[in-house]
């Protein structure tokens, strides 16, 4: 089964207060703010989408689902990673 791409919102109400770790995103033209993309991994863990993303070359994004600015819900890393070549 291919994964569908999904806009924000649309994740937001499929996958609530989670962590999304999103293939080919897709960006607002001339900013890094997120549009939509494909949900790789989705979890109640930080742990588990940061783990996903340091497996991952290419375009990526990690997303809290919710609005909760508390400080376990900060990422650790940039939302938005072009070209993880590393």
């Amino acid at each position: 089964m291919m994964a569908e791409r999904m806009t924000v919102e649309e994740m937001s109400k499929k996958y609530p207060n989670e962590w999304l770790f999103i293939i080919e995103p897709k960006t607002r033209e001339n900013t890094t703010r997120l549009v939509s993309g494909i949900v790789q991994v989705h979890s109640k863990s930080r742990d588990d989408v940061y783990e996903a993303s340091r497996k991952f070359k290419g375009d990526a994004a990690i997303r809290w689902t919710s609005d909760d600015t508390s400080q376990e819900h900060r990422p650790k890393m940039p939302l938005y990673r072009p070209k993880n070549l590393n």
